[in-house]
């Protein structure tokens, strides 16, 4: 594919926020670290530490990118125009998640049920199980592990680490909270059997949090909390499929085990009323994807502002998909097949 001036303004600035790599002992982990660094201190202590000036630069403008990204306002000239009130409100009350302080991270820590894994540490995190770091794997390394050429990933099937990841989604997601983002590199295995299989999932640390003041601010948001937390899931759940879809099709170059992939995630994961959700934002335009063209130009009609922001805007969900223009298109068709494959077959069950 082309690599455009903008591709390149992408990379540099990904090498710059991305201050070290998970410290995996036994090979040379694909999984970059955003927001800090994982160091030792001098007590001994692993910590994700968030002190640095890049970390404060990132996450001010991993904020600005996703307020645009998130669709919270998917036609702002439209809006403006039209609603000024909600307009300067959606302003005023922000993205709908973004990579919070050490604070918000512990916080949010303890709502999904993490706290023996990480804690509030003066200098950002502590990473109180630091094997989890050494000797864990991450899924995004076992879809790697064609690059990484590790004795310890070859013989891992990535379908069962997918499926039992997207059952670990599930389990998450009972505590009545989103994740902030689900990608492949947010599940670490903490053990791997003698037959290759992989378990015992755990979160990656929580650093991206959804804005709990979006509904006190904005008067009119008309999401109730069961909905929210709904959103919160969908939102989850979309980020993974599209970037296991990514990850399959890289690895295989086969779209049919894409298909297979994103069907495993669906069917592992098994909360048809969350599916439903992601089938709709899927439809709508989310995520922001340049490739994709015709679904943005609908998403967004009538406003040529956002259109001709789209270019610039999506580099953001480039970065955290790794993704190439030439598929998303077709990628995100391949994302509601799979829902709407799901949800016939939950639908025929009900009707029988």
């Amino acid at each position: 594919t082309k690599h455009s001036s903008i591709d390149s303004v992408r990379e540099k600035v990904a090498g710059i926020v991305n201050e070290s790599r998970m410290p995996a002992k036994d090979y040379e982990s694909t999984v970059g670290i955003y927001g800090g660094q994982i160091k030792y201190n001098k007590e001994g202590k692993m910590v994700f530490d968030m002190q640095g000036i890049v970390s404060k630069a990132d996450r001010f403008g991993d904020a600005v990118l996703r307020t645009y990204d998130e669709h919270t306002m998917r036609q702002p000239l439209e809006m403006l125009k039209k609603h000024p009130k909600l307009f300067f409100a959606f302003i005023k009350a922000g993205t709908k998640r973004y990579r919070g302080s050490p604070e918000e991270i512990s916080e949010h820590i303890n709502e999904l049920g993490l706290g023996k894994y990480y804690g509030l540490h003066a200098d950002g995190i502590e990473i109180k199980k630091p094997e989890l770091f050494t000797d864990g794997i991450a899924l995004q390394d076992i879809y790697r592990a064609d690059e990484i050429a590790s004795e310890k990933l070859n013989d891992i099937d990535r379908f069962q680490a997918l499926a039992s990841a997207s059952q670990y989604a599930r389990q998450v997601h009972k505590t009545g909270h989103g994740a902030g983002e689900l990608l492949s590199s947010d599940i670490i295995f903490e053990h791997k059997n003698e037959d290759g299989t992989v378990e015992n999932p755990v979160l990656n640390i929580p650093d991206i949090v959804y804005n709990k003041d979006i509904k006190q601010k904005v008067e009119t948001y008309q999401q109730d909390d069961e909905a929210m937390a709904r959103d919160q899931k969908a939102t989850d759940m979309l980020d993974f499929m599209f970037q296991i879809g990514v990850e399959e099709l890289r690895r295989s170059e086969d779209w049919s085990q894409v298909e297979r992939a994103l069907e495993t995630i669906i069917e592992n994961y098994d909360d048809k009323d969350v599916i439903e959700w992601v089938r709709s934002f899927s439809k709508r335009g989310r995520l922001t994807l340049v490739g994709d063209k015709e679904v943005l130009d609908e998403a967004k009609k009538g406003d040529a502002m956002a259109q001709k922001t789209d270019k610039v805007l999506s580099q953001h969900n480039k970065a955290r998909l790794n993704t190439q223009t030439d598929i998303e298109g077709k990628l995100r068709q391949a994302v509601i097949a799979a829902c709407d494959k799901y949800l016939d077959q939950e639908n025929n069950k009900s009707s029988s």
